[in-house]
């Protein structure tokens, strides 16, 4: 699954929430939580902004496989 989708839904934050609060499409944050596309690096900042966690939280699993 997808870091940003985990987060998001850990968060209880829906993705067109998200969307406004960085003032992007929710297709484009749509397509973050599908793989279909990446988030620039200084979008990442501004994403782990808006969900209150780190950056590394968004790329990296705390999940033991």
């Amino acid at each position: 699954m997808n870091r940003i989708l985990e987060v998001l839904q850990t968060k209880k934050i829906k993705q067109i929430d998200l969307a406004t609060k960085l003032d992007v499409a929710k297709s484009t944050v749509s397509q973050w939580c599908s793989n279909t596309a990446q988030p620039a690096v200084s979008t990442l900042n501004k994403i782990a902004d808006v969900l209150n966690c780190e950056i590394a939280e968004l790329l990296i699993s705390k999940k033991k496989k």
